[in-house]
Protein backbone atom coordinates (compact mmCIF):
# COMPACT_ATOMS: atom_id res chain seq x y z
CA UNK A 1 0.00 0.00 0.00
CA UNK A 2 1.34 3.41 -1.00
CA UNK A 3 1.84 6.02 1.77
CA UNK A 4 -1.01 8.27 0.61
CA UNK A 5 -3.38 5.30 0.31
CA UNK A 6 -2.37 4.15 3.80
CA UNK A 7 -3.12 7.60 5.26
CA UNK A 8 -6.54 7.75 3.58
CA UNK A 9 -7.31 4.17 4.65
CA UNK A 10 -6.33 4.93 8.24
CA UNK A 11 -8.36 8.14 8.35
CA UNK A 12 -11.52 6.49 7.00
CA UNK A 13 -11.36 3.60 9.47
CA UNK A 14 -10.44 5.88 12.38
CA UNK A 15 -13.48 8.09 11.73
CA UNK A 16 -15.76 5.08 11.22
CA UNK A 17 -14.70 3.58 14.57
CA UNK A 18 -14.89 6.97 16.28
CA UNK A 19 -18.45 7.61 15.09
CA UNK A 20 -19.53 3.99 15.48
CA UNK A 21 -18.36 3.86 19.09
CA UNK A 22 -20.15 7.10 19.90
CA UNK A 23 -23.40 5.68 18.52
CA UNK A 24 -22.87 2.52 20.56
CA UNK A 25 -22.50 4.53 23.77
CA UNK A 26 -26.05 5.83 23.33
CA UNK A 27 -27.49 2.52 22.10
CA UNK A 28 -25.94 0.31 24.78
CA UNK A 29 -26.84 2.80 27.53
CA UNK A 30 -30.49 2.81 26.42
CA UNK A 31 -30.52 -0.99 26.29
CA UNK A 32 -28.87 -1.10 29.74
CA UNK A 33 -25.95 -3.17 28.47
CA UNK A 34 -23.70 -1.86 31.21
CA UNK A 35 -20.84 -3.11 33.35
CA UNK A 36 -21.77 -2.71 37.01
CA UNK A 37 -18.72 -2.25 39.27
CA UNK A 38 -17.98 -4.68 42.07
CA UNK A 39 -15.24 -5.08 44.67
CA UNK A 40 -12.82 -6.37 42.01
CA UNK A 41 -13.49 -3.62 39.47
CA UNK A 42 -11.09 -0.80 38.65
CA UNK A 43 -13.96 1.62 38.00
CA UNK A 44 -16.67 2.91 40.33
CA UNK A 45 -19.61 3.87 38.08
CA UNK A 46 -21.66 1.73 35.66
CA UNK A 47 -20.60 2.14 32.03
CA UNK A 48 -21.78 0.55 28.78
CA UNK A 49 -19.72 -2.38 27.53
CA UNK A 50 -19.49 -3.73 24.01
CA UNK A 51 -17.76 -0.84 22.29
CA UNK A 52 -15.63 -3.45 20.60
CA UNK A 53 -18.50 -4.14 18.21
CA UNK A 54 -17.46 -1.05 16.28
CA UNK A 55 -13.77 -2.00 16.47
CA UNK A 56 -14.27 -5.49 15.03
CA UNK A 57 -16.77 -4.38 12.37
CA UNK A 58 -14.60 -1.52 11.12
CA UNK A 59 -11.37 -3.50 11.29
CA UNK A 60 -12.62 -6.54 9.39
CA UNK A 61 -14.64 -4.56 6.85
CA UNK A 62 -11.68 -2.30 6.14
CA UNK A 63 -9.18 -5.15 5.88
CA UNK A 64 -11.22 -7.51 3.72
CA UNK A 65 -12.89 -4.72 1.76
CA UNK A 66 -9.62 -3.07 0.75
CA UNK A 67 -7.99 -6.42 0.00
CA UNK A 68 -10.92 -7.34 -2.25
CA UNK A 69 -10.87 -4.01 -4.09
CA UNK A 70 -7.09 -4.12 -4.59
CA UNK A 71 -7.16 -7.74 -5.77
CA UNK A 72 -4.94 -8.98 -2.95
CA UNK A 73 -7.54 -10.99 -1.06
CA UNK A 74 -6.32 -14.52 -0.40
CA UNK A 75 -7.70 -17.63 1.22
CA UNK A 76 -5.62 -17.25 4.38
CA UNK A 77 -6.94 -13.73 5.00
CA UNK A 78 -10.52 -14.92 4.55
CA UNK A 79 -10.06 -17.79 6.99
CA UNK A 80 -8.35 -15.65 9.67
CA UNK A 81 -10.94 -12.90 9.27
CA UNK A 82 -13.78 -15.45 9.43
CA UNK A 83 -12.40 -17.04 12.59
CA UNK A 84 -11.92 -13.59 14.14
CA UNK A 85 -15.55 -12.77 13.37
CA UNK A 86 -16.70 -16.10 14.81
CA UNK A 87 -14.87 -15.38 18.07
CA UNK A 88 -16.39 -11.90 18.17
CA UNK A 89 -19.88 -13.37 17.77
CA UNK A 90 -19.31 -15.94 20.52
CA UNK A 91 -17.81 -13.30 22.81
CA UNK A 92 -20.74 -10.94 22.19
CA UNK A 93 -23.11 -13.67 23.38
CA UNK A 94 -20.82 -14.19 26.38
CA UNK A 95 -20.95 -10.46 27.14
CA UNK A 96 -24.74 -10.75 27.22
CA UNK A 97 -25.29 -14.14 28.87
CA UNK A 98 -22.02 -15.30 30.54
CA UNK A 99 -21.38 -18.54 28.68
CA UNK A 100 -19.61 -21.45 30.44
CA UNK A 101 -15.81 -21.10 30.43
CA UNK A 102 -15.42 -24.63 29.03
CA UNK A 103 -17.56 -23.84 25.98
CA UNK A 104 -15.62 -20.63 25.28
CA UNK A 105 -12.30 -22.45 25.60
CA UNK A 106 -13.36 -25.24 23.23
CA UNK A 107 -14.48 -22.79 20.54
CA UNK A 108 -11.31 -20.74 20.97
CA UNK A 109 -9.20 -23.89 20.62
CA UNK A 110 -11.05 -24.86 17.44
CA UNK A 111 -10.45 -21.38 15.99
CA UNK A 112 -6.75 -21.60 16.87
CA UNK A 113 -6.56 -25.02 15.20
CA UNK A 114 -8.19 -23.56 12.09
CA UNK A 115 -5.76 -20.65 12.16
CA UNK A 116 -2.78 -22.97 12.44
CA UNK A 117 -4.08 -25.02 9.52
CA UNK A 118 -3.75 -22.04 7.16
CA UNK A 119 -0.75 -20.38 8.83
CA UNK A 120 1.96 -22.97 9.47
CA UNK A 121 4.70 -22.65 6.80
CA UNK A 122 6.24 -25.64 5.04
CA UNK A 123 9.39 -25.39 7.15
CA UNK A 124 7.36 -24.91 10.33
CA UNK A 125 7.50 -21.99 12.72
CA UNK A 126 11.09 -22.73 13.78
CA UNK A 127 12.59 -23.43 10.36
CA UNK A 128 13.20 -27.08 11.21
CA UNK A 129 14.74 -26.41 14.63
CA UNK A 130 11.91 -28.39 16.24
CA UNK A 131 9.94 -31.28 14.69
CA UNK A 132 6.54 -30.23 13.40
CA UNK A 133 4.74 -32.62 15.78
CA UNK A 134 6.27 -30.74 18.71
CA UNK A 135 6.12 -27.13 17.54
CA UNK A 136 2.47 -27.26 16.44
CA UNK A 137 1.06 -27.97 19.92
CA UNK A 138 3.46 -25.42 21.42
CA UNK A 139 2.35 -22.79 18.91
CA UNK A 140 -1.30 -23.71 19.43
CA UNK A 141 -1.10 -23.54 23.20
CA UNK A 142 0.78 -20.23 23.03
CA UNK A 143 -1.80 -18.77 20.66
CA UNK A 144 -4.70 -19.94 22.83
CA UNK A 145 -3.06 -18.49 25.93
CA UNK A 146 -2.50 -15.18 24.14
CA UNK A 147 -6.20 -15.00 23.19
CA UNK A 148 -7.15 -15.32 26.85
CA UNK A 149 -4.41 -13.16 28.37
CA UNK A 150 -5.39 -10.32 26.06
CA UNK A 151 -8.85 -10.54 27.57
CA UNK A 152 -7.55 -10.88 31.14
CA UNK A 153 -5.45 -7.73 30.79
CA UNK A 154 -8.37 -5.52 29.76
CA UNK A 155 -8.99 -4.02 33.18
CA UNK A 156 -8.42 -0.25 33.14
CA UNK A 157 -9.30 2.62 30.83
CA UNK A 158 -7.16 2.72 27.71
CA UNK A 159 -4.95 -0.31 28.30
CA UNK A 160 -6.29 -2.48 25.46
CA UNK A 161 -6.05 0.42 23.03
CA UNK A 162 -2.48 1.26 24.06
CA UNK A 163 -1.30 -2.36 23.81
CA UNK A 164 -3.04 -2.98 20.48
CA UNK A 165 -1.63 0.19 18.93
CA UNK A 166 1.85 -0.63 20.26
CA UNK A 167 1.92 -4.18 18.91
CA UNK A 168 0.22 -3.24 15.64
CA UNK A 169 2.57 -0.30 15.18
CA UNK A 170 5.54 -2.55 15.85
CA UNK A 171 4.35 -5.03 13.22
CA UNK A 172 3.87 -2.20 10.70
CA UNK A 173 7.42 -0.99 11.41
CA UNK A 174 8.74 -4.53 10.90
CA UNK A 175 6.93 -4.70 7.55
CA UNK A 176 8.67 -1.49 6.47
CA UNK A 177 12.14 -2.89 7.18
CA UNK A 178 11.36 -6.33 5.78
CA UNK A 179 11.29 -8.01 9.19
CA UNK A 180 7.95 -9.72 8.69
CA UNK A 181 5.47 -10.62 5.95
CA UNK A 182 4.18 -7.71 3.86
CA UNK A 183 0.76 -9.40 4.00
CA UNK A 184 0.45 -8.21 7.60
CA UNK A 185 0.48 -4.53 6.63
CA UNK A 186 -3.20 -4.28 5.78
CA UNK A 187 -4.69 -6.13 8.79
CA UNK A 188 -2.27 -4.39 11.19
CA UNK A 189 -3.12 -0.96 9.79
CA UNK A 190 -6.87 -1.70 9.91
CA UNK A 191 -6.55 -2.88 13.50
CA UNK A 192 -4.57 0.18 14.64
CA UNK A 193 -6.97 2.59 12.90
CA UNK A 194 -10.09 0.97 14.39
CA UNK A 195 -8.76 0.74 17.95
CA UNK A 196 -7.50 4.34 17.77
CA UNK A 197 -11.01 5.57 17.03
CA UNK A 198 -12.34 3.56 19.96
CA UNK A 199 -9.57 4.77 22.29
CA UNK A 200 -10.86 8.34 22.04
CA UNK A 201 -13.92 7.21 24.02
CA UNK A 202 -12.09 4.68 26.22
CA UNK A 203 -9.33 6.99 27.51
CA UNK A 204 -9.66 8.02 31.14
CA UNK A 205 -12.33 8.93 32.11
CA UNK A 206 -13.81 6.35 29.74
CA UNK A 207 -17.31 6.54 28.30
CA UNK A 208 -17.47 2.87 27.26
CA UNK A 209 -15.67 -0.46 27.69
CA UNK A 210 -14.50 -2.66 24.84
CA UNK A 211 -15.95 -5.97 26.15
CA UNK A 212 -15.01 -9.55 25.31
CA UNK A 213 -16.57 -8.98 21.88
CA UNK A 214 -13.31 -7.29 20.84
CA UNK A 215 -10.65 -8.25 23.40
CA UNK A 216 -10.92 -11.96 22.50
CA UNK A 217 -10.81 -11.54 18.68
CA UNK A 218 -8.05 -8.93 18.99
CA UNK A 219 -5.99 -11.42 20.98
CA UNK A 220 -6.62 -14.01 18.27
CA UNK A 221 -5.69 -11.69 15.41
CA UNK A 222 -2.56 -10.35 17.11
CA UNK A 223 -1.53 -13.91 18.04
CA UNK A 224 -1.70 -14.82 14.35
CA UNK A 225 0.40 -11.81 13.36
CA UNK A 226 3.01 -12.65 15.99
CA UNK A 227 3.27 -16.25 14.75
CA UNK A 228 3.66 -14.98 11.17
CA UNK A 229 6.39 -12.64 12.41
CA UNK A 230 8.14 -15.46 14.28
CA UNK A 231 8.22 -17.60 11.12
CA UNK A 232 9.31 -14.76 8.84
CA UNK A 233 12.99 -14.91 9.84
CA UNK A 234 15.46 -17.75 9.24
CA UNK A 235 17.21 -17.07 12.54
CA UNK A 236 15.93 -16.21 16.00
CA UNK A 237 15.24 -12.56 15.17
CA UNK A 238 11.62 -13.22 14.19
CA UNK A 239 10.85 -15.16 17.35
CA UNK A 240 12.59 -12.53 19.45
CA UNK A 241 10.49 -9.77 17.89
CA UNK A 242 7.33 -11.83 18.40
CA UNK A 243 8.15 -12.22 22.10
CA UNK A 244 9.25 -8.61 22.59
CA UNK A 245 6.31 -6.73 21.07
CA UNK A 246 3.71 -8.09 23.54
CA UNK A 247 6.28 -8.35 26.35
CA UNK A 248 4.38 -6.45 29.04
CA UNK A 249 1.11 -8.33 28.51
CA UNK A 250 2.90 -11.68 28.32
CA UNK A 251 4.85 -11.12 31.52
CA UNK A 252 2.11 -9.55 33.63
CA UNK A 253 -0.57 -12.08 32.65
CA UNK A 254 1.66 -15.17 32.83
CA UNK A 255 3.31 -14.20 36.12
CA UNK A 256 -0.05 -13.39 37.71
CA UNK A 257 -1.63 -16.63 36.49
CA UNK A 258 1.29 -18.68 37.81
CA UNK A 259 1.07 -16.95 41.20
CA UNK A 260 -2.67 -17.60 41.42
CA UNK A 261 -2.24 -21.25 40.44
CA UNK A 262 0.37 -21.72 43.17
CA UNK A 263 -2.11 -20.25 45.64
CA UNK A 264 -4.81 -22.62 44.32
CA UNK A 265 -7.11 -19.74 43.47
CA UNK A 266 -9.87 -19.94 40.88
CA UNK A 267 -8.10 -18.56 37.81
CA UNK A 268 -11.42 -17.91 36.04
CA UNK A 269 -12.59 -15.60 38.82
CA UNK A 270 -12.11 -11.84 38.44
CA UNK A 271 -9.36 -10.32 40.58
CA UNK A 272 -7.15 -7.25 41.03
CA UNK A 273 -3.70 -8.82 41.19
CA UNK A 274 -2.20 -7.79 37.84
CA UNK A 275 0.65 -5.32 38.12
CA UNK A 276 -1.27 -2.60 36.29
CA UNK A 277 -4.15 -3.08 38.76
CA UNK A 278 -1.75 -2.77 41.69
CA UNK A 279 -0.49 0.45 40.11
CA UNK A 280 -3.95 2.03 40.06
CA UNK A 281 -4.45 0.99 43.68
CA UNK A 282 -1.18 2.68 44.69
CA UNK A 283 -1.31 6.13 43.20
CA UNK A 284 -1.23 5.71 39.42
CA UNK A 285 -4.17 6.99 37.43
CA UNK A 286 -5.47 4.79 34.61
CA UNK A 287 -3.95 7.21 32.11
CA UNK A 288 -0.65 7.32 34.00
CA UNK A 289 -0.34 3.52 34.03
CA UNK A 290 -1.20 3.32 30.33
CA UNK A 291 1.34 6.00 29.41
CA UNK A 292 4.01 4.13 31.38
CA UNK A 293 3.14 0.95 29.46
CA UNK A 294 3.24 2.90 26.19
CA UNK A 295 6.72 4.16 27.05
CA UNK A 296 7.87 0.62 27.82
CA UNK A 297 6.33 -0.62 24.58
CA UNK A 298 8.27 1.98 22.60
CA UNK A 299 11.47 0.49 24.04
CA UNK A 300 10.32 -3.03 23.15
CA UNK A 301 9.54 -1.98 19.57
CA UNK A 302 12.98 -0.39 19.16
CA UNK A 303 14.65 -3.55 20.48
CA UNK A 304 12.60 -5.69 18.08
CA UNK A 305 13.51 -3.48 15.14
CA UNK A 306 17.17 -2.72 15.67
CA UNK A 307 18.67 -5.21 18.14
CA UNK A 308 16.77 -8.48 17.73
CA UNK A 309 17.91 -9.21 14.12
CA UNK A 310 21.61 -9.29 15.07
CA UNK A 311 21.57 -9.95 18.83
CA UNK A 312 18.33 -11.77 19.70
CA UNK A 313 19.31 -12.96 23.18
CA UNK A 314 20.58 -9.58 24.44
CA UNK A 315 17.48 -7.94 22.97
CA UNK A 316 15.20 -10.38 24.77
CA UNK A 317 17.05 -10.01 28.07
CA UNK A 318 17.06 -6.22 27.85
CA UNK A 319 13.38 -6.12 26.91
CA UNK A 320 12.19 -8.31 29.74
CA UNK A 321 14.47 -6.54 32.22
CA UNK A 322 12.63 -3.34 31.27
CA UNK A 323 9.28 -5.12 31.64
CA UNK A 324 10.23 -6.42 35.10
CA UNK A 325 11.40 -2.95 36.15
CA UNK A 326 8.04 -1.42 35.23
CA UNK A 327 6.16 -4.20 37.03
CA UNK A 328 8.23 -3.56 40.16
CA UNK A 329 7.44 0.14 39.89
CA UNK A 330 3.74 -0.68 39.56
CA UNK A 331 3.89 -2.94 42.61
CA UNK A 332 5.69 -0.29 44.66
CA UNK A 333 3.29 2.44 43.54
CA UNK A 334 3.75 6.18 43.78
CA UNK A 335 4.60 8.11 46.90
CA UNK A 336 2.21 10.86 47.95
CA UNK A 337 4.59 13.44 46.46
CA UNK A 338 4.86 11.58 43.15
CA UNK A 339 1.10 11.07 42.97
CA UNK A 340 0.50 14.78 43.62
CA UNK A 341 2.86 15.73 40.80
Amino acid sequence: MQPLSAIVFFAILFLAALIGTRLLISLLTRRRVVDVPNERSSHDVPKPRGGGIAVVAVMLAGWIGWAGISGSLGGKALVIAGLTLALAALSFVDDMKNLPARLRLVVQALCVAGGLWVTVPESGFTGGLLPIWLELPIAGFGWLWFVNLFNFMDGIDGITGVETISIGGGILALVLIGGTSAALQLPALAMVAAISGFLVWNWQPSKIFIGDVASIPLGFLIGWMLLETAAASDGLGGWTAALLLPGYYLFDATFTLGKRLLRRENVFEAHRQHFYQQATQKGFSHAGACLAIAGLNAVLVLLALFVAPDAPLPALLAGYAAVAALCLLFRRGLTKTEAAE
